[in-house]
């Protein structure tokens, strides 16, 4: 079967399609205000955070999500939810599934209900086929609980009159997205989510879009155009890490820049630039405490506030 012609992109101004990623850590209340900063400088529009589920089961948790929305009151907000919290949880690891699987509806549910208003879409769930955000190896072989849990979620925030995204996919796995298909999950969801980070980690990494075998963003839309239908897809994350492996030391700000322009190029109706600041060296990313030194350099600017040529890269396509 030849393969689906590739989507062509969309002629609506940059500003309407470009954002940013940046997650905001528990009572942050720093790195909050810096990126309102940063974001009204850049001058952009889009913004997507992120909800913990299990933060906001934390003391205080409702109210820093309070806070944080009134703070970001002036954009347009995709928000992220996922993290199952530890005490719900099967095995008490924020990767797992609910022991209730509903749950994750019901606290969809309270997100609506207290904070409605100050985003547009919620993505449900976060990078869902990476093991390291839903641990589908130990405890979904055959993806049921998630489509379930995921359906439920979907099928309330449209009762509510919320739009939903399924949660950025990486690696771009047409086949999941049958599963999911197949499940009856998708008519209850508004968008699909992909993620990509071409260029960066290691040949070795067969989960990532490493330079070699990377064929552009059009050929990865075009291979889930067939399964999404209506459903328009959005690029919830895309980035690279100024770190260099090689050199082991930030170097490669010019190629960030030129990424950047890549990215607003995709022929997809929304873009997310991940992210504005890079993580703060003294906190632990995903896969443990410096691990992977990429995911403390993805940002626009530098953890200590200077921006980088992909700042003014982004700040000159969003004004454009």
């Amino acid at each position: 079967m030849p393969p689906a012609p590739c989507p062509s992109p969309p002629a609506s101004p940059l500003r309407d399609r470009l954002g940013v990623c940046q997650w905001f850590h528990h009572e942050d209340e720093a790195t909050l205000g810096r990126a309102v900063r940063w974001l009204r400088e850049l001058g952009v529009r889009h913004l997507r955070t992120g909800i913990s589920w299990a933060d906001y089961h934390r003391p205080g948790g409702a109210a820093w999500h309070d806070r944080v929305f009134a703070a970001l009151a002036e954009f347009e907000l995709l928000v992220s939810v996922w993290h199952t919290p530890p005490s719900l949880s099967v095995d008490g690891r924020c990767a797992s599934p609910p022991r209730r699987l509903r749950d994750f509806a019901d606290f969809v549910d309270l997100v609506i209900t207290r904070h409605r208003g100050a985003f547009t879409h919620l993505e449900l769930w976060n990078e869902p086929n990476n093991r390291y955000k839903w641990d589908f190896a130990v405890h979904d072989p055959d993806w049921s609980k998630f489509c379930a849990m995921i359906g439920d979620a979907a099928h309330w925030a449209k009762t509510r009159g919320v739009p939903t995204v399924l949660g950025g996919m990486i690696p771009v796995d047409p086949h999941w997205l049958r599963r999911v298909a197949d499940a009856g999950v998708l008519p209850h969801l508004d968008k699909i989510a992909i993620h990509g980070f071409p260029g960066m980690w290691w040949p070795s990494h067969a989960n990532w879009d490493w330079h070699d075998h990377w064929q552009g963003w059009p050929a990865k839309l075009a291979a889930l155009a067939p399964l999404a239908g209506e459903r328009a897809l959005w690029i919830t994350e895309t980035g690279l890490a100024t770190w260099d492996p090689d050199l082991r030391r930030p170097a490669r700000h010019e190629l960030q820049a030129e990424m950047v322009a890549s990215a607003a190029a995709a022929p997809a109706e929304r873009v997310y630039w991940y992210s504005l600041i890079d993580l703060d060296p003294a906190r632990e990313a995903i896969e443990g405490f410096h691990v992977d030194e990429n995911e403390y350099h993805l940002g626009l600017v530098t953890h200590d506030d200077r921006p980088k040529p992909a700042f003014a890269r982004l700040r000159a396509l969003l004004a454009g």
